[in-house]
């Protein structure tokens, strides 16, 4: 039955007809790359198409263990990632949904994201030979309009166009409210499951804006929503003592106001992490900035240089680079968070007697 479905698929059909009409489509999502943007809105669009979503469960040693073994060994951390969250939901769904995303915004000047989200799908493909060809998300807002995805996506999966638009304006709406989440102090991850557990509950501990160190982190979703990649950062500044800023708590005017500072960026992605730094080495109440890159990167490689030379810090606020790779120790991570915590402490004090002298 499944090697028949997965036939039909290949030869065009409807998925929803390849998958019969008395059971919903499963469609799995990774829990990788882009799942910590979009994901909210895709689940909400595919609901809203009649399937049934699963999502693949936090990145845990084994599913890393597997994406490793299925990756070269240069490739970064969070390709990694994917593959080993697509090797998890092998046969517990009729189909994945990968998104492509090619071109996010417009300007007068040439934008793409990375290249490994351009060719996510791709890759999943030729190294699933027993999956069916993974559902696609396309995002290149250069050709198309954001809509133009969920109406091919749609149509893909047999859905009127009345239902497209009724989950569209659905999506949107769970979108919408997944980022204030993150624009009133929550991390990627934190805003998930409050969405999921449908109650607002306290603010996080990291938030509090009592403690005596600031730390901005600055990297992608999916380094900062995964525990394990980031080898609990968030964690081991938030039982430091440190409040915590991230680059996903701004908000788009916030990173276009400062991008008008800074020189021009093809990579949409890296330029929101470029903005980010420079909001955050300016911003008032910030001590210190991490910034938190992927080994094997290499837009992030450039944009690490460019924070350094490229953006102002007139505060003379201090700057870590942290890489990460899924070799990397956490009792490491944790080593150099608690350091960087006590070094601005200690950066804090000395100016305070400072000015006790003047």
């Amino acid at each position: 039955m499944r090697s028949l479905r997965i036939r039909r698929v290949r030869k065009g059909m409807s998925l929803k007809h390849a998958q019969g009409s008395k059971a919903a489509m499963r469609v799995g999502v990774p829990r990788a790359l882009m799942f910590y943007r979009y994901y909210p809105f895709l689940k909400m669009l595919l609901e809203g198409f009649g399937c049934e979503v699963v999502a693949s469960p936090p990145t845990n040693l084994r599913i890393m263990g597997m994406g490793t073994d299925l990756c070269v060994d240069d490739i970064c951390v969070a390709v990694k990632a994917l593959f080993g969250h697509v090797r998890h939901l092998e046969g517990e769904v009729d189909a994945v949904l990968v998104p492509r995303l090619v071109s996010v915004e417009k300007k007068d000047y040439d934008t793409f994201t990375c290249p490994k989200l351009i060719a996510a799908p791709d890759m999943v493909r030729f190294s699933f030979p027993h999956l069916p060809p993974p559902l696609e998300f396309v995002v290149d807002v250069k050709k198309a309009p954001f809509w133009w995805g969920c109406l091919r996506l749609g149509r893909r999966l047999g859905v009127s166009l009345r239902g497209i638009a009724r989950s569209y304006a659905a999506a949107t709406r769970e979108q919408r409210r997944f980022e204030d989440l993150q624009r009133e102090g929550l991390l990627p991850e934190d805003a998930l499951k409050r969405m999921e557990n449908g109650n607002d509950g306290p603010p996080p501990a990291y938030a509090s804006a009592e403690r005596d160190v600031t730390v901005a982190v600055v990297g992608h979703p999916y380094l900062l929503g995964d525990p394990l990649v980031s080898k609990r950062l968030i964690h081991w500044l938030d039982s430091s003592g440190a409040r915590v800023l991230a680059s996903t708590m701004l908000s788009r005017r916030d990173l276009e106001r400062e991008a008008r500072k800074l020189p021009d960026l093809s990579w949409s992605y890296e330029w929101e992490l470029l903005a980010a730094a420079s909001h955050f080495m300016e911003a008032d109440g910030v001590d210190g900035v991490i910034y938190l890159t992927s080994f094997g990167c290499g837009p992030d490689s450039l944009v690490t240089e460019m924070v350094r030379r490229e953006v102002p810090n007139p505060h003379g606020r201090a700057l870590l680079d942290l890489v990460l790779d899924e070799h990397s120790a956490e009792s490491g991570v944790r080593t150099r968070a608690e350091a960087f915590v006590d070094l601005l402490r200690h950066r804090k004090r000395a100016r305070s007697r400072e000015v006790e002298k003047r």
